[in-house]
This record gives structure tokens, sequence and C-alpha cells, in this order.
């Protein structure tokens, strides 16, 4: 999940007497703060709605940065989409959603008019997993429980997200997804890890408010690694999925 999407380090100042940093700086920084150039690992899932409950394992792999990125969700539970994939592909601002279904044989390119799909129970759309980012603008900032969060706005056609950042660390806390001026999801980055140095996101959840669901996400920490081989992102590899 790119879902997971995720996040350097620049210094930002703490002082009130200065002008707030733009809606951009703030966005970048906390995308910046998660991001790993290379790096895979595996999500257990559980979706929630009523009495109903659907689990899934995928496998995640990203390579790249913030201009030119390739990432690959591999699934690997339940059996009824085993071997489904779905890769993409981002290169400065254009970018591209491929997905192979194993019981079909054949790989399929994701149109602009299905991006708002969302992807295999995943609890995100394919436009949401690229994170595309268009008009920000910054709220200001608010204290809560003796903490300092910024509140950035992205504004996309009909819709519109809200981003809560913490301040110290740079960290996204919580995205709120409103279409049509309506809150239809919410995003909790719940817990993070360290891995080479860096943070990453290690368990999150997705309320859907549309669907009446909850799914909830964690990383298996010992599954996380920096080696791989990259032909892993050719369209022709896709078929041949694996954890």
């Amino acid at each position: 999940m790119d879902r997971w999407r995720i996040l350097k380090i620049l210094l930002l100042s703490s002082s009130s007497l200065l002008a707030l940093p733009s809606a951009q700086e703030i966005y970048q920084t906390s995308i910046k703060v998660l991001s790993v150039d290379k790096i895979k690992f595996q999500v257990k899932s559980e979706m929630k709605s009523g009495t109903y409950t659907q689990k899934q394992i995928f496998s995640l792999a990203r390579v790249g940065n913030d201009s030119k990125s390739s990432s690959l969700i591999c699934f690997l539970y339940p059996k009824s989409i085993k071997g489904t994939a779905i890769l993409l592909k981002k290169n400065f601002q254009e970018s591209s959603v491929l997905v192979y279904f194993p019981s079909l044989g054949r790989t399929r390119l994701i149109p602009k008019e299905k991006e708002n799909d969302e992807a295999f129970g995943l609890g995100l759309s394919f436009a949401e997993i690229q994170n595309k980012t268009t008009k920000l603008k910054n709220l200001g900032e608010f204290s809560k429980n003796s903490k300092i969060y910024y509140k950035i706005e992205k504004d996309l056609a009909k819709e519109k997200t809200i981003y809560i950042i913490d301040k110290e660390n740079m960290v996204i806390q919580k995205m709120s997804i409103y279409k049509n001026k309506k809150l239809v999801k919410e995003v909790f980055i719940d817990s993070l890890v360290m891995f080479h140095n860096k943070k990453m996101i290690s368990k999150w959840h997705i309320i859907d408010y549309v669907k009446n669901k909850e799914t909830l996400y964690s990383i298996d920490k010992k599954s996380i690694t920096s080696t791989f081989n990259k032909k892993i992102f050719r369209r022709n590899a896709i078929t041949h999925c694996k954890p």
C-alpha cells in the first residue's frame, strides 16, 4: 500500500515569529521522512464490516526516489487473488498502473477513468496509492495533548484531503478524504519502525465511511529487506509475482 504510500529531513523553524513554511514544503518533508529508496516487506491486512471479516497478505516492493520510482504489490492470500500484481510506475509528473490478473493470464493498464476504483480491498484507490498531488494549502497549526500539528489541504477535482502532520517529527498522523464536501475515508498512522536509520510506517488503519468498513494493516518486521532483484519491476516479470 502505497497505499502505502511515504516520507527525508528538512529543518523547519519552530519560532512563532517566523512565517509558516509553505504547504508544499511541509507536505514534501512529511512524505520524505518515511521514504526508503529500496525496500520490500510483507503486509497482513484485516478488513471488518459488520460481522464480516476478510484477511489478506501481500508483499510490497519499492525502488526509486521522489521523481522516479517503481512499486510492486503482490497478493499472496487469499487463494482467490493469489498471484495478482499491481505495478505502479512514476516518472516525474507521469505515472501508470498495471495490474496482472492470473485468472485471465494477462496484464491490464488501468485507465484514468478507473483510477478512483478501490484496489482489491486495500482500502485505497489506484489514484490514492499513486499519491497524486496538485494544489496544496497550509491551513495553519493547532495543538492537541501538548503536541503541535500542521494542517494541510490537498485539492483534486471534486475531492480534497486534509493531512494532519506532527510538527516535531514531521510525520503524517492522519489523512481525511472528502468527496463533494462529504467525509468518506480516514487513514490513521498507528506506529513506526526504524529501517536503515529511517522511519517507516509499521501499522496503520483505514476507515471507509461510505462502505462502512475498517481495514487494519501491519508489516511483518522480519520481512523488511533491501535485498531483491530490480527486475521484478519489469512488465513481463509481474506475471511471476512472488513473496
